[in-house]
């Protein structure tokens, strides 16, 4: 991280709000310049779907698999996200417990 915060690194750290999830986010424009919001959900879509269904989502997922994953994502609310402007990434940073500490994903 000491490194994305050298004058050369195109690494940008976004804030937001607790109340923030990644639809919200998407609306600002340092996201749009990176991609519309359709042409994310059809990226992300792969991803998610590797995600295992919780069994209080499962009558949902027999139903409507697809979407179950798009809402997945965009009601998500990320520990933090950074934007890489010049290769045009967007990084999502969840922390999560392992072995009783903290850490990154």
């Amino acid at each position: 991280m000491h490194a994305a915060q050298k004058p050369k690194s195109k690494l940008k750290f976004v804030a937001f709000d607790k109340e923030s999830n990644m639809s919200t986010l998407w609306r600002r424009e340092e996201f749009l310049r990176i991609c519309s919001k359709e042409e994310r959900t059809e990226k992300v879509q792969d991803i998610e779907m590797t995600i295992p269904v919780k069994k209080s989502q499962e009558e949902r997922y027999i139903l409507d698999p697809e979407s179950l994953f798009v809402i997945h994502f965009w009601g998500r609310r990320p520990d933090g996200v950074a934007i890489n402007g010049a290769l045009q990434i967007v990084y999502i940073l969840e922390t999560r417990a392992k072995n009783g500490g903290n850490g990154f994903l």
